[in-house]
């Protein structure tokens, strides 16, 4: 008999998901692409949040969330920037499936940025934040409001407290 493992970081269907909740509890109206990505990282892979350099007081916040460390989770992780390039493919389709289907604003994806049109809204509301657990809507929140508030207009800044880049 033949198993298979799942993996959520590397499904399309759940990255829909987590970047569509992502998207509509976002502080602003827009995401950079960029900032999206590296949150939908750390919303599929929470544990690793605790190697991110983070002012104090979102520091704090985040350790109001009560986020195992990785050494203390039962999964073994990679190293973040090797599963980040790994999900780096199913992002990008996330996001075209998500275009594709209207439900990402197509004015703001040219402009290098994600935002939830009228019927994404309606389908995050109606189909994916009330499957949401309370404890996926907090760290939700955090991503979308204080984490990506992390050195705003800055993208290199970000890149060297999380120490994810991709190649361009």
């Amino acid at each position: 008999m033949m198993t298979r493992v799942w993996y959520p970081q590397l499904d399309i269907y759940h990255a829909i998901r987590r970047v569509a909740a992502l998207l509509y509890f976002w502080e602003k109206s827009t995401a950079p692409l960029e900032r999206l990505y590296i949150s939908d990282f750390y919303f599929a892979n929470p544990p690793l949040l605790h190697s991110v350099h983070m002012p104090a007081d979102v520091r704090a916040t985040f350790k109001d969330l009560e986020i195992q460390k990785p050494e203390k989770s039962f999964l073994t992780y990679p190293t973040p920037s090797i599963l980040f390039h790994k999900m780096e493919s199913i992002q990008k389709k996330a996001v075209q499936a998500m275009a594709a289907r209207n439900l990402l604003s197509s004015d703001a994806l040219h402009e290098g940025n994600a935002s939830l049109s009228c019927s994404g809204e309606e389908f995050a509301e109606s189909r994916v934040v009330g499957g949401l657990s309370e404890r996926d809507i907090k760290v939700i929140e955090f991503l979308a409001r204080s984490f990506s508030q992390i050195s705003e207009g800055d993208s290199v800044d970000l890149r060297k407290r999380t120490g994810l880049r991709r190649m361009v």
